[in-house]
């Protein structure tokens, strides 16, 4: 393989192996991967030649934490054999001291026939230039609209849009969905804070999973060509 994709896990910063002595250590881009499919078959993840969790899959609801990597252009892989195709693969630019994530969940297409099937799907937050304390929520749950009360007030989600609610520091949040608190958490910092919904493969409940960093901002994917193909036909 190739000299090593990442600065690994920052203290290869210090000391990068196949550097000459006299060279600076290069500037790491980073990243972070959400593991959001809700399939009940297990999902592991590939960043080039390098199997995040150590080759073992993902739970859902986990992420991989801020890895620091080589910059530059590089190949992130999902598996699972639940979903079909079983394998999608997202190409990634990442650049020097900036950071990317990607939020990894799936798709379940109905055809006329009434066959279901499950695509792998990812969406990538990379940063902006917005600033102070923010709060988006996105619902990946299948439904196309679902309902929570956010911190007292009812509001609709609509799937993999993001809706952005003001806050400010010292705020109290309560993510609540039919009755059950998903999340309780206080905006500490004026950083953006992005929840995510999705389902418990194991329960089938609604679970929340929050990251929270200054720059990144979420936008809703765009349908792929093949989706729009098969809704044409």
């Amino acid at each position: 393989m190739k000299r090593s994709l990442f600065l690994l896990l920052g203290c290869i910063l210090t000391n990068p192996p196949t550097l000459p002595a006299q060279e600076p250590a290069p500037e790491a881009a980073f990243l972070n991967v959400v593991n959001l499919v809700a399939l009940r078959e297990p999902t592991t993840i590939q960043l080039g030649g390098f199997a995040l969790n150590g080759g073992e899959p993902m739970p859902t609801g986990e992420s991989s934490g801020l890895l620091a990597i080589l910059p530059g252009n590089h190949s992130l892989t999902l598996t699972n054999p639940g979903a079909k195709p079983r394998e999608f693969s997202l190409p990634l630019v990442l650049e020097a001291g900036k950071t990317v994530a990607v939020i990894c969940y799936e798709e379940v297409k109905e055809y006329r026939d009434g066959s279901r099937e499950a695509k792998l799907r990812c969406s990538v937050l990379v940063e902006g230039d917005k600033a102070g304390p923010r709060l988006s929520i996105v619902s990946l749950l299948h439904d196309p609209l679902v309902g929570i009360s956010l911190s007292g007030k009812e509001v609709t989600l609509s799937v993999r849009e993001a809706h952005q609610a003001p806050v400010k520091l010292e705020d109290s949040i309560t993510v609540v969905h039919r009755g059950r608190t998903l999340a309780e958490f206080e905006i500490a910092k004026p950083t953006h804070y992005l929840g995510f919904l999705f389902e418990s493969p194991e329960s089938g409940e609604v679970g929340f999973s929050l990251i929270q960093n200054e720059k990144l901002e979420y936008q809703a994917p765009l349908a792929d060509d093949d989706e729009e193909k098969e809704k044409a036909e």
